[in-house]
């Protein structure tokens, strides 16, 4: 182990060449090299510093508010170009209301959302598969689809208005 370490419960864990980290709990996890990194679960493997890994086959639970911010500085974006075709993609999409199925133990009742499915064939980097074979959907990245398609709308209303605002005037001469 290295400096400042600790294995507070749980089986078949490691600390190595590490400092500052923790494992909490759990089966069969690994920091290696690391600083600052700590676990809860079963079978992480730590690979950046500075981190929080929980392992949980159903989702993290939290009573309570989870603030957190996804980093979107120009200065960390390379290759920036405007999406296009948003209004048709949106278009695309089923907005759907359902019940939760037992294939799943998270969610239950009534519910809204869009079917992954869907969303992958329009924007394959909002989708991804877990371990499982389920789809997930990371939904706030569905946001700049529907600011590109507003803007669309927005663009089509300003011609709509121009056109009207021309057949009033020939109109009226």
């Amino acid at each position: 182990m290295g400096s400042h370490n600790a294995i507070l419960a749980g089986d078949n864990n490691t600390i190595q060449n590490s400092t500052r980290c923790t494992i909490i709990n759990g089966a069969s996890n690994t920091i290696n090299g690391r600083t600052n990194t700590h676990i809860i679960g079963d079978n992480v493997s730590s690979t950046v510093d500075h981190a929080f890994y929980v392992g949980c086959t159903n989702g993290l639970y939290c009573d309570g508010d989870v603030i957190a911010y996804s980093s979107s500085d120009e200065r960390l974006k390379d290759n920036i170009t405007p999406l296009s075709g948003c209004l048709n993609k949106v278009l695309s999409l089923d907005a759907i209301e359902f019940d939760w199925n037992d294939n799943q133990q998270t969610y239950s009742g009534h519910d809204i959302g869009l079917i992954a499915q869907q969303v992958q064939e329009i924007a394959p980097e909002i989708v991804t598969q877990r371990k499982d074979g389920f789809l997930a959907m990371k939904y706030e990245k569905v946001i700049p689809l529907l600011v590109g398609a507003t803007q669309e709308q927005d663009a089509q209303i300003n011609e709509l208005e121009k056109q009207i605002q021309e057949l009033i005037e020939k109109s009226s001469h």
